[in-house]
């Protein structure tokens, strides 16, 4: 048996694409804005695609330090990150996870 890696059948560009769809889809109801692609990884035996998405859901709101320094509430949504995984065999979404922020 080979230990050499195969090569991915589905490319990055395509992998991509169903990233972002799957999240839309997945956290529509949530209604997330400024969906952007933030990072692209290919795992270590080269089976899946690590597609990280940022995004702000527009429901969280933090405090935010005014120059005056006085704490004020302020709609201002925090950048969140999820990591969904696509299969680099089948092109397959196969998890969306949470991802810390960078």
């Amino acid at each position: 048996m080979s230990t050499a890696l195969e090569a991915p059948k589905v490319k990055v560009h395509q992998a991509v694409r169903t990233a972002l769809k799957f999240f839309a889809d997945s956290f529509k109801s949530q209604s997330p804005q400024d969906i952007q692609l933030e990072e692209i990884e290919m795992s270590d035996d080269g089976s899946r695609w690590l597609i990280t998405v940022g995004y702000e859901n527009p429901t969280l709101t933090r405090q935010v330090l005014t120059p005056l320094r006085q704490l004020v509430d302020a709609r201002v949504a925090p950048r969140r990150y999820k990591v969904v995984t696509i299969d680099a065999r089948t092109g397959h979404p196969v998890a969306i996870k949470i991802r810390p922020g960078l």
